[in-house]
């Protein structure tokens, strides 16, 4: 007999069934065979390739190769009209008109030998598939027959370290922070224009993609990782319109509609979307303060705290995007954007709490009940110039962008104490944050030999913040402004950023030295405090070195070695003496922290196989100087009248991390992978506290096992599963976690119409449990969420895509993609 817990799992994964049974059941394809034969000589032409193109827009629908005895079979062709290509290195192209209503053997094709072209770019020779080249690593996806057929989705799929799941979310390496670029320029997508754009551009536009997953100093992206898409064609037309609703059982809403018009020199489109979400949030905890004993190692206890929480929260939220992209002439572009992101919330909560202290000896007990209404917004705009200098790589950039985002709550806390005397107490609370931010890059790129190339640029951003809280306690009928519990800051932040790449190629090994020099100012004031003892403002200046070596053999053996030098600056918040209080706790920030230091060593080894698919293994190191963390100790303040957690930032002296990772991929062809991705390493810290020595270490590991396949070219199946151990920091252990997830997305009518369910956290396993074993504080607490969602969403698309194949000239420079624009 099966729990009821287990029901929404078997309901999950009768869902996933169904839908598979549906698309396999609703396609009606039919195979179109024939014969490639020598027109001078008869023999048969091996191991050519065939295309089936619509006629009506000249997106490929299958892909073939001609066997050994020159036979060819396009199999799952839709009914309609259709222009069937032949290409092959040494012959000329030979194109012919079909009609598919039913199987279709088109017979004996005889191609003329002659001197072969694709586009304007004269064939000179296949690519390696897979290549490493600087910190780049390239799959060359025209060199990829198998991939074809697909959309720039499957491209992605296909790329080194890149996942992409059925909703389309791009990963690299099993990270969310990742850029994706178009032709060598941030896309500046919102989320869903760019699953659209994904899926919908076909695979044989694309000419490479790049996979950056350590960027050097040449880029200030803040993400973890860049991925570059460069095409081999240009949009003539484009016009569609799409439209699609996103529901899970959290419950989740998200309707949302699309519009994309292009030509030769404009590209316009525009977003819209409305949410609405419910969630349930449960925590527990306990917390023991204890204070040193003068007397050896002893602790005696102060406190101990037990504390349960439930809440729910519905969440409502509307979007509005734009984007225009506009080539001026064959050299000069210009693209812009704007959008703007409103949200609201209503939330309720309720908590139980038991506090036991010893020093002085009383007991409180209470339950609290909190009502919230919230908003936020955020907003953004966005320029991009780009002027060629030539078609070689010459050119200069400039990227302008700002935003502003707040975020506001006001509620009533209500807390009923039970003891140690039964009253109850109200609270008025009112938060506003807010933010601005300006930032502009301008950035220069200089061949200097058909080997190298050196790039320039200056980054520079400010921004304003402010943070406002409101405390009013209710007494006697009137509402009384709690002074301790209240305050005002603003903050501002400057940076201002040099840098200087150069790479050079010697035949198959690359080296690719760098540095940033930077210059940040941060300060916060109180101006509600007179006179405000708690401002504080601080200059930083870094150098950030970089150094990029990568080495490849003629039998896809890639290696690569690389070190980078950062430095991260600490908030506003975290310098001033001002202090927070909280309800049974308090906090400030330390004046004498200093800026985080790390040095980053990667060592790596990559072999591709093009039948198989790859192996890999990385040696990393990463040692940080003065890394910053969060201590709690007890600490005795007036408004409380006894001990209580007491919280600041400190640096660390070291802290080293040492491991290795593993990754494997199977990939017997462009519509199947299996990738297996796992981590282990080692954890070391020492500190000096309360004039103590501590050091601590600790294994961890985590693997990523995923399965990914695409059947009858409309089907998508994703299975995945995860495992992360419990992982250190000062004095805390966070406690493992695990999921396994699972989804499909379904194409109908000519993938007009694209149907996606997925589970996540299929057996509901997910939570949080983070363990605090301070000299002076013991504290253990969990948090769980409805992790196990089942989301179900559609998109639908009407119009086309037109292109013009413009495939580069030196784009087949063997191991690169040949990409122009920077490093």
């Amino acid at each position: 007999m099966k729990t009821q817990q287990q029901w929404p799992a078997f309901r999950a994964l009768g869902l996933l069934i169904l839908l598979t049974t549906v698309c396999m059941s609703v396609f009606s394809q039919n195979t179109v065979t024939g014969t490639l034969q020598d027109e001078s000589s008869g023999k048969p032409v091996q191991y050519a390739n065939v295309s089936l193109l619509r006629q009506s827009d000249s997106v490929m629908v299958s892909y073939a190769a001609a066997d050994d005895k020159g036979t060819f079979r396009l199999q799952m062709v839709p009914n309609g009209k259709y222009r069937m290509v032949v290409y092959f290195v040494g012959y000329e192209n030979y194109e012919q008109p079909v009609e598919v209503s039913k199987d279709l053997d088109v017979g004996v094709i005889k191609i003329k030998p002659g001197t072969t072209t694709i586009g304007e770019v004269v064939v000179k020779g296949e690519r390696p598939l897979f290549a490493v080249d600087g910190e780049k690593t390239y799959y060359n996806t025209a060199e990829d027959p198998t991939v074809q057929t697909g959309t720039a989705s499957d491209v992605l799929q296909n790329a080194p370290g890149v996942s992409v799941d059925v909703e389309g979310n791009v990963t690299l390496r099993g990270t969310s922070s990742v850029e994706i670029w178009i032709n060598d320029k941030p896309s500046h997508m919102n989320a869903e224009n760019l699953k659209t754009y994904l899926q919908q551009m076909p695979a044989n536009s694309i000419d490479h993609v790049e996979v950056i997953t350590n960027p050097s100093a040449r880029y200030g992206s803040k993400a973890d990782g860049i991925i570059n898409i460069v095409t081999t064609t240009k949009v003539t037309k484009n016009q569609f319109i799409s439209f699609g609703a996103n529901a899970s059982i959290t419950p989740y809403v998200s309707p949302w509609i699309s519009y994309v018009w292009s030509n030769e020199k404009i590209s316009i489109n525009l977003y819209s979307n409305f949410s609405y979400s419910r969630s349930k949030h449960i925590g527990m905890s306990d917390m023991a303060i204890f204070q040193p004993s003068e007397v050896g190692d002893d602790r005696d206890i102060v406190s101990f705290e037990r504390d349960s929480s439930y809440s729910v929260g519905n969440n409502y939220g509307a979007g509005l995007h734009f984007n225009m992209d506009y080539q001026i002439d064959s050299m000069n572009s210009i693209s812009i954007w704007s959008g703007f992101w409103p949200h609201w919330d209503r939330s309720v909560g309720y908590d139980e709490n038991y506090l036991q202290t010893y020093i002085p000896e009383y007991l409180t007990q209470y339950t609290e009940t909190s009502k919230g209404k919230g908003k936020s917004r955020w907003g953004g705009f966005g320029l991009y110039y780009q002027h060629l200098f030539d078609n070689e790589g010459h050119n200069l950039s400039l990227d302008v962008n700002g935003s502003t985002w707040g975020w506001g709550d006001n509620g009533i806390n209500e807390k009923h104490f039970i003891a140690p005397t039964d009253y109850l107490r109200t609270r008025k609370i009112q938060f506003d944050n807010s933010s601005y931010d300006m930032d502009a890059e301008l950035t220069y790129n200089r061949p200097y030999s058909e080997n190298g190339e050196i790039s320039v640029g200056y980054y520079g951003s400010v921004s304003w913040g402010k943070d406002l809280s409101y405390v009013d306690t209710l007494r006697d009928g009137v509402w009384d402004k709690d002074q301790l519990r209240s305050y005002l800051s603003r903050e501002t932040e400057q940076e201002n950023q040099v840098f200087f790449t150069l790479q050079h190629k010697f035949g198959n090994f690359t080296i690719k030295p760098g540095v940033r020099l930077e210059h940040d100012y941060i300060a916060i004031r109180y101006p509600e405090v007179v006179p405000d003892t708690f401002g504080v403002s601080r200059h930083y200046i870094h150098v950030r070195p970089s150094l990029h070596l990568s080495y490849r053999t003629k039998s896809m053996h890639n290696f690569r070695l690389s070190y980078s030098y950062r430095s991260s600056n600490p908030g506003a918040e975290s310098l001033t003496r001002f202090i927070e209080y909280g309800e049974d706790s308090f906090s400030s920030g330390n004046p004498y922290l200093k800026s985080i230091l790390t040095h980053s060593l990667e060592a790596g080894w990559q072999k591709y196989w093009e039948k198989y698919g790859s192996v890999g293994v990385t040696l990393y190191f990463k040692a940080k100087t003065r890394d910053v963390t969060s201590i709690s100790e007890p600490a005795y303040d007036d408004l409380y009248g006894r001990l209580v957690s007491y919280s600041y930032p400190v640096n660390v002296g070291k802290s080293m991390n040492t491991g290795l990772e593993f990754n494997t991929m199977y990939r017997p062809n462009a519509m199947f992978n299996m990738r297996f991705y796992a981590n282990v390493y080692h954890s070391y810290l020492e500190t000096m506290y309360d004039d103590k020595f501590y050091k601590d270490q600790m294994w961890s590991y985590s693997f990523n096992l995923s399965l990914w396949a695409k059947l009858w070219k409309r089907l998508e199946i994703n299975v995945s599963g995860y495992y992360r151990s419990p992982s250190m920091s000062l004095f805390s252990t966070t406690a493992s976690n695990y999921s396994i997830n699972a989804g499909l997305r379904c194409d109908f009518f000519d993938k007009k119409l694209s149907v996606y369910l997925n589970a996540n956290d299929i057996f509901n396993w997910n939570k949080w449990g983070f363990n605090n074993d301070s000299p002076y504080l013991v504290s253990h607490s969990t948090y769980k969420y409805n992790s196990r969602t089942v989301a179900l969403g559609f998109t639908l698309r009407f119009g086309k895509m037109e292109l013009e194949n413009q495939a580069r000239q030196g784009a087949a420079a063997e191991g690169s993609g040949g990409g122009k624009g920077g490093m």
